[in-house]
């Protein structure tokens, strides 16, 4: 009889870590289409090159409200590819996404001759996504 519960107890374990594992593989997977999607990725990688441009820059300022339906946009597209908002606010409060967006944001300032600690650099890139009028640019005002 010990033997018998020691083998279903055993198999209970696996059976629960097999579990958990494929809850977080399956999360990591559905993440992979927030990932993938063009609209998300580049509307993300947009507002973390002007989050650090305005955190950095005293002379440049978020538009709010702008960045404000910026996001919303962005949150509507993800929750029409299926996601719930909770969904959606787990996927950008994760370390490691935040992690993933933060190295993409410094290889933009990298293809830009800019480190990613140098203000007048990151200033410099700021004024000149205001004056062209890109997406990031759009998100800030200044300089």
């Amino acid at each position: 009889m010990k033997t018998e519960m020691k083998v279903m107890l055993a198999c209970a374990v696996l059976v629960v870590t097999g579990l958990f594992t494929t809850i977080g593989h399956a999360q990591g997977d559905r993440w992979q289409v927030l990932r993938d999607d063009p609209t998300l990725r580049d509307g993300l990688t947009v507002f973390a090159i002007g989050r650090r441009i305005d955190r950095r820059c005293d002379e440049i300022d978020a538009r709010r409200l702008q960045a404000f339906g910026f996001l919303r946009g962005l949150v509507h597209h993800a929750e029409s590819l299926g996601f719930t908002r909770d969904e959606i606010e787990a996927y950008v409060e994760d370390e490691d996404e935040q992690e993933r967006y933060k190295q993409i944001a410094r290889a933009y300032f990298a293809e830009r001759g800019v480190d990613w600690r140098d203000n007048d650099g990151i200033c410099r890139v700021g004024r000149d996504e205001i004056s062209s009028g890109s997406p990031i640019g759009r998100l800030l005002r200044g300089g």
